[in-house]
């Protein structure tokens, strides 16, 4: 099975393009951006080579979801999605900074921990944890991006004094994030996960603070498997992960974590078949459906299709 790696396409009244590590970004009359979630998949900030079979309506799918389903606790730039793999969003000013939001010592925050780092973005964390074990309460901790592109940490106060984000602005985005992410670990529980942090970006329409990007996929979220994890943590047995942060690990295995001009080893066909179950597994726990999966055989033009008559009916 062959993924979807990069489109290349030129709409009507398009003004703009970008390539982000995983999706296609079209500009369209200065209004609107049409996203188009690829196969490719990231870690440690660099793009690898293989695909992940349906990972792009994977990622599409579940943000259209979210969108719809969070529509109360928060606006959003979303428009429509008018083929699985692509969202129409309104154009928003994106605020400078990630908003992430963490309940559990896993990934990023956990090596961190285990080599005695103890402050993460003005947060301090207690003693005494072990990895994947569950924070008193969900914590912020923010971090905006370098000229480099790679993240990095910022605390709260320090988004405010900098300028980053004006200070009525920065707590609606606060109150905006703390609500998603309750939400988001109701829903993961419903479907028998444990949400354990998400990544959320905030824009504004007409000074209207907005939701974009994607939300709750497994790409801005982790999620664990939530039976038998407590039983499992008491036992300090590995958890398992429903997130491409299996791929992370494996490629740790191999000795790869991102070093400067290293290679990342190829994915081997076993654990590219196993992250794509994982991906397709999140999306039916989180919206209770089945993901009819797409064929590939037509894809980009289905895609430039569907897109096209989409626009034109603007």
């Amino acid at each position: 099975m062959t993924g979807l790696y990069e489109t290349n396409y030129q709409f009507d009244r398009q003004t703009g393009f970008r390539r982000g590590k995983v999706r296609d970004i079209y500009e369209i009359d200065h209004e609107l951006l049409v996203l188009i979630s690829t196969d490719r998949i990231s870690a440690y900030d660099v793009v690898l080579s293989e695909t992940i079979p349906y990972k792009g309506q994977v990622l599409t799918g579940i943000t259209a979801y979210m969108y719809e389903a969070l529509r109360e606790e928060c606006p959003s730039a979303y428009v429509a999605m008018p083929d699985p793999n692509v969202l129409v969003m309104r154009r928003a000013r994106v605020f400078p900074v990630e908003v992430i939001v963490r309940r559990c010592l896993v990934g990023y925050i956990w090596r961190l921990y285990r080599t005695g780092g103890r402050l993460i973005s003005g947060v301090r964390l207690p003693d005494g944890l072990i990895e994947n074990d569950l924070l008193p309460e969900p914590i912020i901790t923010p971090t905006t991006k370098s000229v480099i592109g790679h993240d990095v940490e910022i605390s709260e106060r320090e988004i405010v004094a900098s300028g980053l984000v004006p200070a009525h602005q920065w707590e609606k985005i606060r109150h905006y994030a703390l609500r998603l992410f309750q939400r988001g670990i109701e829903m993961a529980e419903k479907g028998g996960m444990l949400l354990c942090d998400a990544k959320y970006e905030f824009g504004e329409i007409d000074g209207e603070v907005v939701l974009v990007d994607e939300v709750h996929t497994p790409d801005s979220a982790r999620y664990l498997l939530l039976e038998g994890y407590y039983e499992r943590q008491k036992r300090q047995d590995p958890q398992i992960h429903l997130t491409k942060e299996y791929v992370r690990e494996w490629l740790m295995r191999q000795g790869f974590q991102g070093q400067p001009n290293a290679t990342p080893p190829p994915l081997e066909p076993t654990i590219i078949a196993e992250a794509s179950a994982r991906y397709q597994e999140v999306y039916e726990r989180l919206t209770g459906r089945p993901l009819e999966k797409r064929n590939y055989e037509r894809i980009k033009e289905e895609i430039y299709e569907r897109v096209a008559a989409f626009l034109a009916a603007l």
